[in-house]
């Protein structure tokens, strides 16, 4: 109930409801009804004053129907009890309209006291409009006040969140130029082990040692095809570190156009590429609109972005090494289609039609069940020493989600 109503749980109101209802039932008692119609009209009074906190603008407007007509059904209605409810009915109409609304109420009090409901004559209508004028000016105010401590709330926590971010994307460059830069180099001097390109130029000088260079290498070959394989691993996590600690990136804030989920996809593409062609692959990638850039939610732009990385990886992992990739992401108005292709390292030419036997299948068969959840595929086939993906993924468009106030008061 608290996260279905919040209003009902705000304290100043509620408390302020209670008040007002405590006010009513005591004048009540202090004078009850006598005749039924008057118990009737006292009962749609307490009935709209216990609602409000769950529809504070259409109980208020009731309130004050119920208040101007209830002279046509029971004396009991002019003798003053529904004034406490009048009161707060117009001071919660100001804090949640505007200051139009709040105008256009005291104009209506002002020609209603004056002209057409003139009040007892021991009743002074100037104390009686500035007591009502002073109700409004309340419930303004609390609006005002409430709306400066939102965006002041908001603003401190977007500046901790930007401080924050910064001091995560300090910590990712300091990793990626650390790490990732010694690591390439050293798959490359595998991958030259690996292609029995190692000998250098003292060994092919002396013809005896042509015979036991070339033995050496071949029982090598698999050591330094392993020692790839782990540093191919490690550069591919160290990777997955950097991307969680720019995980913010895939935050879509109004993406009515689809053009930040076009630029997310963007950014990913370039990086996976860079990283693909320092590894020494021939990586050909393409992102290309047809009909109109899809408008996706939040949890399915994470999803298109994290499979993404993960293709990248395995190709890194996976692929022959110096191949050419050919990778293309189609944006369309209800979907994303990423295709992959590429040839496969001899090693897992054989591995037919069974990728999650593959080294990093594992995760491919997770993104596969998450894609059938949102009613998309994921099919992959690895026939004649190739490897081929296709992912289409059904575009949920964005939604209104409440403020960062909202959720910390739900």
């Amino acid at each position: 109930m608290r996260t279905q109503h919040p209003n009902l749980w705000h304290p100043i109101r509620f408390a302020i409801m209670l008040i007002v209802l405590a006010w009513t039932i005591y004048g009540v008692c202090y004078e009850p009804p006598t005749d039924i119609f008057g118990v009737i009209w006292v009962a749609m009074l307490v009935t709209a004053l216990v609602l409000s906190p769950l529809f504070l603008k259409s109980t208020s407007v009731a309130i004050l129907v119920i208040a101007s007509i209830g002279d046509l059904f029971t004396p009991y209605a002019h003798l003053g009890n529904s004034l406490p409810a009048q009161l707060y009915a117009y001071g919660m109409l100001a804090y949640s309209t505007n200051a139009i609304i709040v105008a256009t109420l005291l104009i209506y009090y002002v020609v209603n006291i004056l002209l057409i409901d003139p009040p007892d004559p021991n009743t002074n209508p100037v104390a009686m409009v500035s007591m009502y004028a002073m109700v409004l000016l309340l419930g303004r105010t609390l609006s005002w006040s409430e709306k400066t401590t939102q965006k002041s709330f908001e603003a401190a926590q977007n500046k901790n969140r930007l401080q924050e971010l910064e001091s995560r994307a300090r910590i990712a460059d300091a990793i990626h130029d650390a790490v990732t830069g010694d690591l390439s180099a050293a798959s490359f001097v595998a991958q030259r082990h690996i292609g029995g390109n190692s000998s250098g130029p003292g060994v092919a000088a002396d013809p005896a040692n042509a015979t036991t260079t070339t033995a050496t290498t071949t029982a090598d070959a698999e050591d330094w095809r392993q020692i790839n394989e782990y540093i191919l691993s490690a550069l591919t996590n160290v990777h997955r570190v950097i991307d969680e600690l720019n995980m913010d990136a895939t935050t879509l804030p109004g993406d009515a156009d689809g053009e930040a989920l076009a630029n997310l996809l963007r950014a990913t593409l370039d990086d996976g590429d860079r990283r693909l062609r320092k590894l020494g692959f021939n990586i050909t990638s393409i992102r290309h609109c047809a009909g109109g850039k899809p408008s996706a939610s939040q949890a399915i732009a994470e999803l298109a972005n994290n499979l993404l990385r993960e293709i990248y990886a395995n190709i890194a992992r996976h692929a022959a090494p110096g191949s050419k990739v050919d990778l293309s992401v189609m944006l369309r108005p209800n979907a994303i289609e990423i295709t992959q292709i590429n040839p496969m390292k001899e090693d897992m030419a054989g591995a037919d039609e069974r990728d999650d036997e593959l080294p990093g299948g594992h995760g491919l068969a997770s993104f596969k069940k998450q894609l059938e959840s949102y009613q998309g595929t994921l099919t992959t086939s690895a026939q004649d020493g190739s490897w081929t993906l296709f992912a289409y993924i059904p575009v949920t468009v964005i939604d209104d989600s409440p403020g960062l106030l909202e959720q910390v008061q739900v």
